[in-house]
């Protein structure tokens, strides 16, 4: 599974159409601690996904961004998110409209100097989503952050 790497901690979901643009200070209002959005002008919303600099992976098939905290392999992801399928833990955080390209990115990175192993390529279908968090705590074996989109 490929995953992205930051220094920073926090990514962000830019659209595709913004990213030459991207300065790297957007999304300096949100809460580096946590998920959260910030609105681009004639752009639209900007999902980011804030906390410790810890791998990224998106599972597009359950729209679902998954962060390492442990593991020692990718076995571990899949346990887990079949853990977190059946979880009645996952926490509404807000809602968010989203829909077409989008590049997951560290967010402090100046979008003019993006390389592509340096982040994914998301396609979001039109719509309105809420999204929902939640932490698997690291055990012996391993530890995962998940936030999911969900359609509304």
């Amino acid at each position: 599974m490929r995953r992205l790497e930051t220094d920073f901690g926090l990514y962000a979901l830019c659209p595709d159409s913004y990213v030459a643009d991207w300065n790297g200070t957007e999304a300096d209002a949100t809460a580096a601690d946590s998920v959260g959005k910030v609105v681009l002008p004639g752009h639209g919303e900007v999902l980011t996904l804030g906390g410790e600099p810890l791998p990224i992976a998106f599972l597009q098939d359950i729209m679902t961004f998954v962060r390492w905290v442990a593991a020692d392999d990718d076995q571990e992801v899949e346990r887990a998110v079949e853990a977190a399928a059946g979880s009645v833990d996952w926490q509404d955080l807000f809602e968010i409209a989203l829909g077409g390209r989008y590049t997951l990115l560290d967010s402090a990175t100046n979008g003019s100097e993006v390389e592509e192993p340096e982040v994914f390529h998301v396609g979001i279908p039109e719509g309105r989503y809420r999204v929902q968090s939640l932490e698997i705590p690291p055990s012996d074996d391993a530890g995962f952050k998940f936030d999911r989109l969900v359609s509304v």
